[in-house]
């Protein structure tokens, strides 16, 4: 997505390119004293055998070790066969299944424990479950502080801002102190809460983003994949 600025002239002027995506984030729990910073230096291939459509396949899974972030972050892609119920002819014959290829991309912090996937949440799941089973770690899906978020995100302190907190029952907040009213209290105590959506100035850039109360984030952002890890740091401290 492009973002356009207006000019006091009336003309508009390309402002930056705006991507929208997902990110999933798991803290890590090494197994048996694991050294989970040495388990991936360089690329992984594991296979399996199944029985589909009445025959014996291999599936392969990849796992390539790639650059390292200035702050810590190793970047993986996966490349995984996968199997999906699928009915279809294929040569005259039908089948029930079929195997495509997923790719995904995660970053991990071996001093931090911390697996980020940047990927739908229903893929997250099944990229990070890939490093669950092949090495010593156990995950569990990080829920960040959203009401010390919106507490933080109210008190602007000079900064520009805008704030939008969602509910099940459709009803949004908007503006300064919306923590401080009646309605913000009566709907925390009804569990009500969903998500909140925060729009806010992060150095040079404009960062948007939705937090739900499961944790997943949703980026609307110009900011690059390393500016966002930083970015999810800053969130661990609220």
């Amino acid at each position: 997505m492009i973002h356009w600025r207006k000019l006091p002239n009336g003309h508009y002027s390309l402002d930056e390119v705006i991507r929208i995506f997902s990110v999933s984030v798991f803290d890590v729990t090494p197994q048996e004293e694991a050294r989970l910073d040495e388990i991936v230096r360089e690329a992984q291939h594991f296979q399996e055998t199944r029985r589909i459509n009445d025959f014996d396949e291999s599936l392969d899974t990849w796992i390539y070790a790639n650059e390292t972030s200035p702050t810590g972050y190793q970047n993986y892609r996966i490349i995984t066969d996968e199997i999906l119920d699928y009915r279809a002819r294929v040569k005259g014959e039908m089948i029930d299944q079929v195997i495509k290829q997923g790719i995904y991309e995660i970053y991990y912090h071996p001093s931090s424990r911390r697996l980020v996937a940047l990927c739908r949440k229903e893929d997250a799941f099944k990229a990070t479950g890939i490093f669950e089973v092949r090495f010593p770690m156990q995950l569990e899906k990080h829920k960040f502080n959203i009401l010390g978020i919106i507490e933080e995100s109210t008190d602007v302190r000079g900064a520009r801002f805008n704030v939008q907190i969602e509910t099940v029952t459709g009803v949004s907040l908007k503006g300064s102190n919306i923590n401080g009213t009646q309605y913000y209290l009566n709907m925390l105590q009804a569990g009500q809460l969903t998500g909140v959506v925060v729009t806010y100035d992060h150095g040079e850039k404009t960062v948007t983003f939705r937090i739900s109360v499961d944790g997943t984030l949703l980026f609307y952002t110009g900011l690059s994949e390393y500016e966002c890890l930083d970015f999810i740091d800053m969130l661990y401290t609220i």
